[in-house]
């Protein structure tokens, strides 16, 4: 599968058509990750949208003062699905970190500068990308939601054990 096929099946990019896709490709760059590496830190000047190619990736919320674990991981992606939408959404800060949990992890890089351009210059892409980055924010919320409801409810159960 080429990178346009690929392109085509990350949840940004759905709805985009071939052409769309072949004047992004030029935004993308191929990334590899060990395990327990960082992709993108909490808080750091977010210059890229990723996407998975190959292996995992936890996006966790790293607690101040403690190594990152998979106690906090919020969702864990893999091929096709997307992260750093933060890239494209003041104050361009990633809201959480990004790790390669898998043996490895390959990754499309793409550059956020870059794709605001093809925007600028292509406001169908720019309205279909910004749609789906709603969707995967929308997800990504929900999780979070259930996250928290699952965790409070073992809090409440693991109290009413004491």
């Amino acid at each position: 599968m080429g990178l346009i096929d690929f392109l085509g099946n990350v949840e940004l990019f759905r709805g985009l058509n071939e052409r769309q896709l072949t004047a992004i490709q030029p935004c993308c760059n191929q990334k590899n990750f060990r395990q327990g590496e960082q992709i993108a830190g909490e808080n750091e000047e977010a210059a890229s949208l990723w996407a998975v190619i190959e292996g995992q990736v936890d996006i966790r919320f790293d607690l101040p003062g403690r190594d990152t674990s998979k106690e906090t991981t919020i969702t864990s992606l893999s091929r096709g699905k997307s992260f750093g939408w933060s890239s494209l959404v003041p104050p361009y800060r990633y809201r959480l970190s990004s790790y390669c949990v898998s043996e490895k992890c390959q990754v499309i890089q793409i550059d956020k500068n870059r794709l605001i351009q093809l925007f600028e210059g292509d406001a169908r892409i720019g309205y279909v990308v910004m749609t789906n980055v709603a969707m995967v924010i929308g997800t990504r919320f929900h999780q979070l939601q259930d996250e928290c409801v699952l965790r409070e409810g073992h809090d409440i159960m693991h109290r009413a054990d004491s």
